[in-house]
């Protein structure tokens, strides 16, 4: 057993990938199993995985068929023996003091988990600190799940991604956590990393970045995301429901309706490439309960209120809201959408 398992998940990445897996075995941080989980990639990175398997002892290899990103990251929890679980992109590279340094904050604090900033890479050149996140130690239980939402998750002072985190792997193996497939979920790392939050009780918030996070046009983030409103409103409901599943949905009952409203559902409307999908996903989810007690609660007044005072968003984004869940509510998906989609004055 060793201290951190580190998973990359590995598909067409032959240009980046080198670089990508020299810096993890740079690390400061010895004691760790770097599992490379070939996605059925078509590419050179079968070559390049083995040739560096052969010389480094603490790399595993996983071959399996194309299933993507969440499908891969799966395949390394499954054979995964690390007290600790860091997951790496392919494309992206970290600087070599990360795993010291979560390590230390993790034993130090006993927090369920630590993260970090990043910093993005556009063209090559590397930028400066994305989030500038504060050196901190979280207590969620102290400050509130809720309040854990308003004052760090809805403005994004901490990331949702799974590559700048550090977990405990009993969290996750002791809950049954697993990535949700890319097919029916749009932005999976925020799926898992909301599930872990309501098992968190401390979070250690490392004040520099660690991860430098390529932006390429034919990486996931970078291509047309088809479906994207049915996946997003498919994240909404899949995650109200786990927390009801967990006992936490009470906790979060004002922040639930405008989690889902502000930063998930009119996202996808906005975003998805197809008016005809966006239409034929609210027309759908129109018939889903807990997608109707989501809208439902957004017409009633203190969930937008708390969000109003917390965040300091103003009457305007309440009104907006409850016209469009009323009118989602009602039938007409077709006004509801133009209201968020900007095509329409708010009443």
């Amino acid at each position: 057993m060793c201290r951190v398992s580190v998973i990359v998940p590995v598909y067409q990445v032959e240009q980046y990938l080198p670089r990508c897996i020299d810096s993890i075995l740079a690390q400061t941080y010895a004691d760790f199993e770097l599992i490379l989980v070939n996605d059925g990639t078509k590419d050179g990175c079968p070559a390049i995985m083995q040739a560096y398997a052969d010389r480094d002892s603490r790399i595993r290899l996983v071959h399996k068929e194309n299933g993507g990103l969440s499908s891969a990251r799966n395949a390394g929890l499954e054979i995964a023996s690390g007290e600790y679980i860091a997951f790496v992109d392919s494309d992206d590279w970290i600087a070599p003091e990360l795993l010291e340094d979560a390590v230390r904050a993790a034993d130090e604090t006993g927090a369920e988990q630590v993260l970090f900033d990043y910093r993005l890479v556009i063209n090559d050149e590397v930028q400066g600190p994305y989030l500038g996140i504060r050196e901190e130690v979280v207590d969620v239980d102290a400050l509130g799940l809720a309040g854990y939402f308003y004052r760090y998750w809805m403005p994004y002072k901490h990331g949702q991604e799974a590559w700048s985190k550090l977990y405990r792997r009993s969290v996750i193996e002791e809950k049954g956590l697993r990535f949700a497939p890319n097919n029916e979920i749009f932005a999976e790392d925020t799926l898992f990393s909301a599930m872990y939050l309501l098992h968190t009780h401390k979070i250690a918030a490392l004040g520099r970045p660690y991860v430098y996070y390529v932006q390429r046009g034919d990486s996931l983030m970078g291509m047309r995301k088809p479906q994207l409103a049915r996946r997003l409103m498919t994240l909404s409901v899949r995650f109200a429901e786990y927390a009801q599943a967990c006992g936490r949905a009470y906790e979060i009952r004002h922040v639930l309706p405008v989690l889902c409203y502000d930063k998930l559902i009119t996202k996808g409307i906005r975003l998805d490439p197809s008016p005809e999908d966006v239409l034929e996903a609210m027309r759908s989810f129109r018939q889903n309960r807990t997608m109707k007690g989501l809208l439902r609660a957004l017409i009633s007044p203190m969930p937008l209120l708390m969000y109003t005072i917390k965040t300091g968003k103003g009457i305007r984004t309440q009104i907006r809201a409850r016209v469009f869940a009323l009118r989602w509510l009602r039938g007409d998906v077709e006004g509801a959408m133009r209201l968020v989609q900007g095509r329409e004055e708010t009443p």
